[in-house]
């Protein structure tokens, strides 16, 4: 063998250890990190959760890496956009899935989204965590999807007792969006009313991020409604409801679910608080206070202290309570994947419905089961007042607490 040939052979078996050490390297870096997905609506018209979303995503994986990561390992996050398109969002988390590798999945936000999304998450024995409150999704329908919003229904029960006990009002009209989890709370909600010896006075309908509500408020005071039972989900919804009723002059209570707390906030400067007079809507037990609680102990207080240092323009996103729900996310999954010691879908979903409750989180209590994936538990929800009044803490101020 000249030398020649002997030097092309050793610079063939250099480069080729080169490649091996790259390679090596690569696996090794990926096997050092484990892969969460989001996904939301980034664009389209839910893109003003998507801002939200993400801020509050970020926030609780910085705190998760912070705090030894998953398993160990650093969390490395990957964002898909749903375009507020539920095909292209399945899409999306197919590409997650198969393309990027994650092992856990937070998002979307809305029921008709995360409803197809499911059939991803199944199949790959992905865990998923959403927002979606429809009843459709039940872990027979869909096993590695939990929730952490409570169903449609459970939002509701609070504001019906609290319109029927409280107020004395017995001419309740209800109201809501066109979207999964609304409309599958519907039917629930009229049972609910019925065990409590009423019925609507109308039921009313309007459609997902709608320009005008006024046919439907007109409708509703028509009927001689004299409190209005809103259920929706997103805070422009929220918030165009109150506009309109302030645009017929209909001084009617409003009784809402958790969306109209959790943007009241940013609504309020743009509709003042005039448009508020008589709202009251539900929210977690966590975020909220009587006037003998102490100022900034919580740990939603403590939460908001710091959601405030990190996010600009907290305020106008709706505060600290509209990141809360996204960013409670990332913490659930991972707590249960430290304390499971695995991100495997089966072994996590096992763990969760045996042991949610040991996960603490600033909402409050969590449950669930092999009949039940909605993770709050039913007394974590109460009814506060003046949801856009937050005391200097974060915290709103529960309408029960003379009771």
């Amino acid at each position: 063998m000249n030398s020649k040939t002997l030097s092309g052979r050793l610079t063939k078996l250099a480069m080729a250890s080169v490649a091996a050490m790259t390679l090596t390297m690569v696996n090794a870096s990926a096997e050092d990190t484990i892969k969460m997905g989001g996904i939301m609506s980034i664009t389209g018209g839910g893109a003003s959760i998507g801002v939200t979303a993400n801020e509050a995503w970020k926030m609780a994986i910085d705190e998760i890496n912070e705090a030894g990561g998953i398993l160990g390992k650093k969390v490395e996050f990957v964002l898909a956009d749903t375009t507020t398109d539920p095909t292209h969002g399945v899409s999306e988390a197919r590409r997650l899935i198969e393309n990027e590798g994650i092992q856990l999945l937070v998002g979307p936000a809305t029921s008709q989204e995360t409803i197809p999304i499911t059939g991803v998450t199944t199949e790959k024995k992905i865990i998923q965590l959403s927002t979606a409150a429809s009843t459709q999704l039940t872990p027979e329908f869909a096993p590695y999807h939990f929730s952490d919003s409570v169903t449609g229904v459970n939002q509701m029960r609070a504001n019906i007792d609290y319109a029927l006990d409280v107020l004395k009002l017995t001419k309740l009209g209800l109201i809501s969006d066109n979207g999964g989890m609304s409309k599958a709370a519907v039917s629930e909600i009229l049972d609910y009313m019925k065990s409590r010896g009423v019925e609507p006075v109308i039921v009313q309908e309007f459609p997902f991020r709608t320009e005008d509500m006024t046919p439907q408020l007109f409708s509703m005071r028509g009927a001689g409604t004299e409190a209005i039972l809103l259920i929706n989900s997103i805070g422009d919804d929220s918030r165009k409801l109150l506009e309109n009723r302030l645009d017929i002059g209909w001084e009617v209570p409003v009784l809402a679910n958790q969306t109209m707390t959790n943007y009241a906030v940013g609504n309020v400067k743009i509709l003042g608080e005039e448009a508020f007079e008589g709202v009251y809507s539900t929210q977690f037990v966590g975020m909220t206070y009587c006037p003998d609680d102490p100022v900034g102990e919580s740990a939603f207080a403590k939460f908001a202290k710091r959601a405030e240092a990190r996010v600009k323009d907290l305020e106008r996103m709706g505060g600290a309570p509209s990141l809360n729900p996204y960013y409670i996310q990332p913490l659930i999954l991972a707590a249960a994947a430290n304390a499971a010691g695995t991100t495997d879908g089966d072994a996590l979903k096992a763990w969760l419905e045996e042991n949610a409750g040991e996960i603490v989180v600033q909402t409050g209590a969590l449950s669930a089961d092999g009949t039940n994936h909605f993770l709050p538990a039913p007394e974590s929800i109460v009814v506060v007042e003046k949801p856009y009044e937050l005391r200097e803490d974060g915290l709103a101020l529960r309408a029960d607490c003379g009771s």
